[in-house]
């Protein structure tokens, strides 16, 4: 085998492992989020609320603090749900190649779906949480435009080295 190519193996590897070491930190950090104690994770987004809302109102009522905190938990949903379904595409189509491309997707898409769905299932075993379906939807919704984009921008990627 030639030393270009071993190292271009090498290479391959590499940023395959890298890929997923990323994607198991990201996946640890929701298991964390979305496993804190409720009292704790309403303590936190109820003084972020407070903050934003003092910056937005001079005097902010309950209402628009209470406002601001639904706001803030529908963005982390759909925030981190959006990393979870981007990161989770690329190491798909980093591992799957030519034409299992859309295996992957499909995989990352299966991947993103139970892990929507479970993060918030199990929160009703946390104390102070419970189960929401919305925010279920709210975390594949979130998934899919992860998934989206990245597939969006693997197909721009080849339309703009076509053009090159």
């Amino acid at each position: 085998m030639n030393k270009n190519k071993k190292n271009h193996i090498l290479l391959e590897l590499g940023v395959i492992a890298i890929s997923f070491g990323a994607l198991l930190l990201l996946l640890y950090f929701v298991m964390v989020v979305s496993f804190q104690n409720g009292a704790v994770s309403t303590d936190l987004t109820m003084r972020l609320a407070e903050q934003i809302a003092r910056r937005i109102f001079e005097q902010p009522t309950g209402d628009q603090i209470e406002t601001t905190a639904l706001m803030i938990r529908f963005g982390a949903h759909l925030g981190l749900f959006f990393v979870v379904g981007f990161v989770t595409t690329f190491v798909s189509m980093v591992v799957f190649r030519r034409y299992y491309r859309i295996l992957g997707v499909i995989g990352a898409g299966a991947v993103c779906y139970v892990l929507a769905y479970y993060t918030e299932y199990y929160k009703q075993f946390v104390e102070g949480r419970h189960f929401q379906q919305s925010d279920a939807a709210l975390n594949w919704y979130g998934s899919v435009m992860g998934i989206v984009c990245m597939v969006a921008s693997y197909f721009l990627n080849r339309l703009l080295v076509k053009l090159s």
